[in-house]
């Protein structure tokens, strides 16, 4: 049984150089959108393929909106036939010992790597992490992005706070499909567009273009147990017991 837990993870990013840095290209901001009203996603088809995300905000970055983030990446998922089950994560939690892919999906509210500054990346994906390749997102980035005031630590409104969330959403998705299908290269649009700019994170849609769909499917089905396994019927995550 695999174990890994959030420090050890920690220690590798700042280690490590990452990949899929996506950042802004917006010659010019787009208008003020009306606030956005995230739709619940539809339950769950019996039968779906299933991904297990774990969301850790070590640093409570997002203290409110992480459940409207989640809801609108099942719902991206949910396009191609797949069940995207959320778990929230803390320091002890520990995962590895779920039958279903498991990936930690990190916040950070800044990216902690100095080679990095001024790229404003908002998520990667590192090549070298193994077997569970976690996914690192930074809300300052994504912010940044958005054209939100940086010198306010959080939304000033609720627009914002929704804004936020579908972005998050979207670049959260897109280092989903990397982590599973780190061989997949960017498409020309859709969610696996090379640049995730305003306009995309905050558009009607982001849709997986079928190639990027298929590779991503068939990664998956790799990673899930054979036909007849059950799967784990315990919690996908579990607290590192105390001294």
């Amino acid at each position: 049984m695999r174990h890994s837990t959030l420090a050890v993870l920690g220690a590798a990013l700042l280690a490590a150089t990452g990949r899929a840095a996506d950042g802004r290209d917006v010659p010019t901001p787009a208008p003020l959108r009306a606030p956005l009203l995230l739709p619940e996603p539809p339950p769950p088809v019996a039968g779906a393929p299933a991904l297990s995300l774990i969301w850790f905000d070590p640093q409570a970055s997002l203290p409110d909106g992480s459940e409207a983030t989640w809801r609108e990446v099942a719902s991206i998922f949910d396009g191609i036939g797949v069940d995207v089950r959320w778990t929230r994560g803390g320091l002890g939690t520990v995962y590895g010992a779920s039958a279903l892919p498991e990936i930690p999906v990190i916040l950070l509210p800044d990216d902690p790597s100095r080679g990095r500054a001024g790229q404003h990346v908002m998520g990667l994906v590192m090549r070298q992490q193994e077997p569970s390749r976690a996914i690192w997102v930074f809300l300052r980035s994504v912010r940044w992005t958005l054209g939100h005031p940086l010198w306010r630590r959080k939304p000033s409104n609720e627009a914002e706070s929704r804004d936020l969330a579908l972005a998050l959403a979207r670049v959260v998705a897109h280092e989903v499909v990397h982590s599973i299908a780190p061989d997949e290269p960017h498409s020309h649009g859709g969610l696996m567009r090379h640049s995730l700019n305003r306009s995309f994170l905050l558009g009607k849609g982001a849709p997986l273009d079928p190639q990027c769909a298929a590779a991503f499917l068939v990664r998956l089905a790799a990673l899930l147990p054979a036909p007849g396994v059950p799967p784990s019927s315990g919690l996908r995550s579990v607290p590192v017991a105390g001294p």
